[in-house]
């Protein structure tokens, strides 16, 4: 494809900024959670849970971030490494991410999205592609020799609130927080976002919910809604993106009261909501 063929011969970082000087940047909120990494302006650590191709681990690459990431999709992964593979800030690992270590754990992946490869099948074009080792957060971190984590950045297709729980809050929290939610999925596996929201609440995290209206069909272009302070306040068959951060100055562009500020800075030209 020649998107495909673009980004390799540009590299993720160019091609994202030539979207951005051509007006076609896509909405993300890990752009806007760098933007106040940029802003702070020191260099840290990033972990990354599903890094997909890398698209937005390379915005931290830029700042002189060292990066550890993860992606146990063969296919992604390969991407991920064509990119990455020899960049002396960025660690690659196969492994996923949960709540405990596990061997030959069976793993899914679907011919519809490469995003929604992972540790469940939730939809019908899923199918078993592979079986990868499973680790956590706790282990991550030891076996990295993680000092401190910056920011995590969790995308794994249901299994973020389980990767969560595998962190050792008292060794390693993280400044930073950004995972997915969507009921649809996380419900069959016994939480909802609710769970996610106040189980980063009772550690000490500021909230915000980033909320994009319901999915029509995976790998098809979806269309962001807005923000929230509660879970109540969302659409049940919606899906999005917590934003969690410890409750310090350098963070308040992250609060509900500022980020649409942030927003309309890092995005000038998106329009409507």
């Amino acid at each position: 494809m020649l998107k495909d063929k673009l980004r390799r011969l540009l590299g993720d970082s160019n091609v994202r900024r030539l979207k951005m000087l051509t007006g076609r940047d896509h909405f993300d909120e890990v752009r806007l959670i760098h933007e106040v990494f940029r802003r702070i302006g020191n260099k840290g650590t990033m972990v990354d849970i599903g890094a997909h191709y890398g698209i937005e681990l390379a915005m931290f690459v830029d700042l002189g971030w060292e990066v550890v990431a993860f992606e146990p999709d063969a296919k992604n992964r390969k991407h991920l490494e064509a990119a990455f593979g020899n960049h002396c800030l960025v660690k690659i690992d196969s492994r996923a991410v949960s709540d405990r270590a596990e061997e030959a754990k069976p793993f899914f992946a679907s011919e519809q999205s490469s995003g929604i490869s992972g540790l469940s099948a939730f939809h019908e074009s899923h199918h078993q592609t592979a079986t990868v080792n499973v680790t956590t957060m706790a282990d991550i971190v030891q076996q990295y020799g993680l000092s401190a984590i910056d920011f995590l950045k969790i995308d794994i297709e249901g299994f973020d609130f389980f990767a969560l729980k595998g962190v050792d809050w008292q060794a390693a929290a993280p400044d930073v927080i950004a995972c997915e939610f969507e009921n649809s999925k996380t419900q069959p596996l016994g939480y909802s976002v609710a769970d996610l929201y106040a189980y980063l609440s009772d550690r000490g995290y500021q909230v915000t919910l980033s909320e994009w209206h319901p999915i029509s069909e995976y790998g098809a272009r979806h269309k962001w809604k807005g923000f929230a302070e509660t879970t109540d306040m969302l659409d049940p068959k919606g899906w999005g993106n917590v934003i969690a951060y410890r409750k310090q100055p350098q963070f308040d562009l992250l609060s509900l009261n500022n980020i649409d500020g942030l927003v309309k800075q890092v995005y000038p030209r998106m329009r409507g909501n």
